[in-house]
């Protein structure tokens, strides 16, 4: 029954990987809200003891780090993923977050990687919950990722998007990264565990001491 139910669900995945590649290049018009409705996870946000900024995009998610760090939901800021770490870390400095406030994990390369390098850090800073903000298409990953890889931590999840998106051309550009994300998500499943239904874990009772 296993592999059956297995197999099943691989064949589901390839096909929607092809109705994703077909839909995303004859510019099927109802792409985007498809993508938007399956990929896009936002969660309610409480007060936490730390946002975790995902590289892989140096605009809208620092900036979004920032905005949620100004608004006092959580005292500290972690920046995860080799790359672009340092822009991310110099646009957090810019919007006014404190230098001594962020954070940097500089090796990880990939979601998989920022989960399993960011933990140790979280855990020895005594987080129990924590805000992950990463762009729109890529918040159903990485939470189940962070989820499923860092166990005994709280997340909740915040989407980030830059405004050349709104344009025709930044548009398409976003409909393509979603589209990998079907791509990426079976990957994921298959070759690490991680499957892409997120869990909605309660809250952390009491936060951790904040300094």
């Amino acid at each position: 029954m296993f592999v059956r139910s297995f197999k099943f669900s691989i064949f589901v995945v390839i096909g929607v990987i092809l109705l994703a590649a077909v839909m995303i290049y004859a510019g099927v018009r109802w792409f985007d809200p498809f993508w938007r409705e399956v990929l896009i996870v936002q969660t309610a946000i409480d007060p936490a003891d730390a946002i975790v900024v995902l590289g892989g995009e140096s605009q809208g998610r620092p900036v979004e780090g920032a905005r949620l760090y100004k608004q006092g939901l959580a005292p500290r800021v972690f920046v995860v993923g080799t790359g672009d770490n340092d822009r991310n870390r110099r646009a957090l400095l810019r919007a006014g977050v404190p230098e001594d406030r962020i954070t940097c994990e500089t090796a990880s390369e990939s979601t998989l990687e920022n989960a399993m390098f960011a933990r140790p850090l979280l855990e020895k800073a005594g987080v129990q919950s924590a805000i992950l903000v990463t762009s729109s298409y890529h918040t159903r990953r990485a939470l189940a990722v962070f989820q499923q890889r860092v166990p005994g931590i709280h997340f909740d999840m915040v989407p980030s998007r830059i405004g050349w998106w709104d344009t025709p051309k930044g548009r398409r550009q976003e409909d393509a990264w979603a589209a990998i994300e079907f791509i990426k998500i079976p990957a994921y499943w298959i070759l690490y565990g991680v499957h892409p239904w997120i869990e909605k874990s309660p809250p952390t009772a009491t936060l951790a001491p904040r300094n």
